[in-house]
């Protein structure tokens, strides 16, 4: 009996020190979780890292260094104060780095040539080096000038950029053509114009072309060139029967392919004319009766 009770006692003695020990380290954890408080569920748990992409704006974050510029591009000890009117992008480049003492070089493309992607709008070669330059500004440093541009070109749609780059140890300033099927072209307003073609109606016996004809043959070669992309033709072109007026609107290049419309057709009446004779006569009217011939048989013997 003495001997059962003798291996009991330490087992109990062992579960209520386990037990004290549990709830104290517990105990521990909630003072020291009550100390230093968790985050809140509502902070955002992937904010945005200095410089990088805000996903909710898709702008760049707090701290974001400017693409166009290398981190590692060290502006000139100078300031300068400079103003161009109309010189190319080119001279520019030249002058500034002759002004800031060769503390860069400079890399400009000749020109931009267009690619399988291009769009309608930009199917012609692009002029890099030739783009103008008018800015007035006083007291910059280099990026500051650089940057200034930058924003005349954005301002003026121009797809150019100056980018600040570090070439080995070098520092290099690049004149970057941004990707010309995202340029669009600025807005053209229509243009009009009324243009009188009194001139040219008349019929055969006067010389010139019925009002209804001229009509005719005007809209159908607009539509030859333009088709119904632009609109309907009564969009464009107008006449005014009684006053003998025509009146165009719509883009540049449009007015002046109907004004060279009526120069040619206004050509083709007057070489009509020219080879008319003169009284309306025909050229076998004019032409006189052959006499008959008198001249008879010799008769026989």
């Amino acid at each position: 009996m003495n001997t059962k009770l003798k291996f009991r006692i330490p087992t109990l003695t062992l579960i209520v020190v386990i037990t004290a020990f549990t709830v104290a380290s517990a105990a521990n954890a909630g003072a020291a979780e009550r100390k230093n408080p968790p985050p809140p569920l509502s902070a955002p748990r992937f904010a945005p890292q200095p410089g990088a992409i805000d996903p909710a704006t898709g702008l760049p974050g707090p701290g974001a260094a400017p693409t166009w510029k290398d981190p590692e591009w060290k502006d000139p000890d100078k300031r300068l104060t400079v103003s161009y009117d109309g010189l190319p992008v080119e001279e520019v480049a030249r002058d500034l780095r002759k002004q800031f003492n060769e503390a860069f070089d400079v890399v400009i493309p000749k020109a931009w040539q267009p690619t399988v992607n291009s769009t309608p709008f930009n199917s012609a070669p692009f002029d890099a080096a030739g783009v103008q330059i008018r800015i007035q500004l006083k007291n910059v440093t280099a990026s500051e000038l650089f940057n200034a541009m930058n924003l005349m070109f954005e301002a003026e749609n121009t797809p150019l950029r100056w980018e600040l780059k570090m070439n080995g140890s070098r520092p290099t300033v690049v004149v970057r053509v941004l990707p010309m099927s995202f340029f669009v072209p600025p807005y053209e307003p229509p243009q009009r114009k009324i243009l009188f073609v009194g001139d040219m109606v008349g019929d055969q016996k006067t010389g010139g072309m019925p009002m209804e004809q001229l009509v005719k043959t005007v809209s159908e070669v607009y539509e030859m060139s333009y088709g119904a992309a632009h609109g309907a033709i009564s969009d464009h072109l107008q006449f005014h029967k009684q006053a003998q007026l025509l009146i165009v609107t719509g883009s540049v290049d449009e007015v002046n392919f109907v004004t060279q419309t009526l120069s040619a057709l206004r050509q083709k009446i007057e070489n009509e004319d020219s080879r008319q004779p003169a009284g309306g006569a025909t050229a076998a009217g004019d032409r006189k009766a052959e006499p008959k011939s008198t001249t008879e048989k010799p008769k026989a013997p």
